[in-house]
């Protein structure tokens, strides 16, 4: 059942890009060709039959969310890392769902992503400057987890409540797709990754656009892996769009050495 499972996901081009979860497993390829996909979709299929085995068991909503949150941590065995590894393997979706250990965007996709397999509203979130898993009961109540222990936070706002801002920031649409590949990006840069970065750089562009932030990186990265001029094209541009970025003279010094490299190899 999960060869068939993967094989209707592989051959669906328009079915993936729906899934937060499917683009993050799929994005991984284009810095790591030989990665096993098959794997993490059937790894992954199994988890969703077993979601699909507790809704049937439990009909009532916070009973059920128990019983998913309790299987994911005790009987699944997620959890944050207590050990010394790399930060781009806790970041990276396909490891977590090999090895069951990551960090708080990770698992909060995998988590999130389980969730929404039980027909729960769940949404990845920021809340007081974490990543968590915010499920939604209802317009004033819901749940707040901790995606590395699964602690949850029960929650109700009442209707006539005037506070201006909400208690958690909702990371919609392609907000969570783009935390993971920039979490990746720097955790590729930490590890002097320079071309798995770059590769997390452009599918950022291929979202944003020619979003400057994102060409001084691709800038910084092109140096990095001996592609001055490119690099050079890239730090001016983010030097035009942002010239009140407070970062401003270290890239402009930085385009001033390329400048004088370029004359020295001419």
């Amino acid at each position: 059942m999960t060869d068939i499972w993967f094989d209707e996901q592989d051959s669906s081009a328009d079915y993936i890009p729906q899934h937060t979860l499917f683009r993050c497993i799929d994005a991984e390829r284009q810095w790591d060709a030989q990665i096993n996909l098959e794997e993490s979709y059937c790894q992954l299929a199994e988890l969703e039959l077993a979601v699909d085995q507790l809704c049937r068991e439990h009909t009532e909503t916070h009973t059920l969310i128990d019983a998913l949150l309790d299987a994911f941590y005790t009987r699944w065995l997620f959890s944050g890392s207590n050990q010394n590894e790399v930060e781009y393997k806790l970041n990276s979706v396909n490891y977590v769902l090999k090895m069951r250990t990551g960090n708080a965007t990770s698992l909060a996709l995998i988590l999130t992503h389980l969730l929404q397999r039980a027909q729960l509203d769940v949404n990845m979130a920021f809340h007081q400057g974490d990543i968590m898993v915010h499920i939604a009961l209802s317009a004033e109540e819901g749940y707040i987890v901790e995606p590395c222990g699964g602690n949850q936070t029960w929650y109700i706002n009442p209707e006539n409540d005037s506070k201006d801002e909400e208690p958690y920031e909702l990371l919609l649409g392609d907000e969570a797709f783009k935390l993971y590949l920039a979490q990746q990006k720097w955790a590729f840069i930490t590890a002097d990754k320079f071309g798995h970065a770059l590769s997390c750089v452009e599918q950022l562009m291929d979202l944003l656009g020619d979003d400057p932030y994102e060409r001084r990186d691709r800038g910084y990265l092109l140096n990095q892996i001996n592609c001055p001029k490119l690099a050079k094209a890239d730090l001016q541009f983010f030097v035009d769009e942002c010239p009140d970025d407070p970062t401003i003279e270290i890239i402009q010094h930085q385009i001033e050495e390329l400048q004088d490299y370029n004359h020295v190899v001419h």
